[in-house]
């Protein structure tokens, strides 16, 4: 516990310098250690932690799911593969963060990045895939990059203005020179904002091809099924429960 106290970086979350990775393993000790000792800071370390990483790069605000880790210590330029081992053990935390604080900004996070896996890394006989690569045509990221053009032509003006300020996508760019969507200077949630993110979701699988590793490891598969029981026990939606 004073290992990861001593780490801390107080001000955006994660533990020691950059590249940050998610460790969620980690994350779940903080919170048995809390459950145990009800020290605060342990589930203050945490929270920080848990919302830094949702609301940066490293979570994929369109398509959902996480990255591999974060190449700065903001959490928001991820290495853009996506692994299905690190996205399970971020449900499990997340599915945990929430049984403790009832905050459910935990829960809808871990059911964003189930519904990832349902949606683009289940097999057709129910087995989970490895992973999605980060390079597109040779570009890394490329595939999660946007200008504030595009999406204004796919939801027209008002509407892809409005994505535009959410997700903090503008002309000068956080990525070279394009954007990786984002929550970082502020997350007020907005209903209205799902259909909108749907449909770029939708324009962006069509723009550029990303490839999928579709080997099926019994080892990672088994994660997987144990964070999609998790899910189902906090969330009671048996969608989870027949994944797994």
């Amino acid at each position: 516990y004073k290992f990861y106290k001593r780490n801390f970086d107080k001000d955006f979350g994660g533990f020691g310098k950059a590249p940050k990775f998610p460790t969620p393993h980690n994350l779940l000790f903080l919170m048995q250690y809390y459950e145990k000792s009800k020290d605060k800071e342990a589930m203050k370390m945490v929270e920080k932690t848990l919302l830094q990483m949702y609301r940066g790069g490293m979570f994929d605000h369109i398509g959902g799911g996480f990255s591999r880790y974060s190449t700065d210590r903001y959490f928001l330029v991820p290495h853009f593969e996506k692994m299905l081992y690190d996205n399970a053990l971020l449900i499990l935390a997340y599915c945990k963060a929430y049984q403790l604080t009832k905050n459910h900004i935990y829960c809808d996070v871990a059911e964003k990045t189930a519904n990832y896996i349902l949606q683009e890394m289940t097999s057709s006989e129910g087995g989970f895939y490895s992973a999605q690569d980060a390079d597109s045509e040779g570009v890394e990221g490329k595939y999660y990059l946007f200008e504030p053009s595009e999406i204004m032509g796919v939801l027209g003006k008002e509407a892809g203005k409005e994505l535009n300020q959410y997700f903090d996508i503008t002309e000068k760019g956080n990525f070279e020179g394009k954007n990786i969507p984002n929550l970082l200077k502020g997350m007020q949630t907005s209903e209205q904002m799902d259909s909108c993110i749907r449909a770029v979701y939708e324009y962006r699988k069509k723009r550029y091809f990303l490839h999928l590793d579709d080997k099926i490891l019994t080892s990672w598969n088994g994660l997987m099924i144990a964070a999609m029981c998790n899910l189902y026990r906090v969330t009671g939606d048996e969608s989870y429960l027949n994944a797994a």
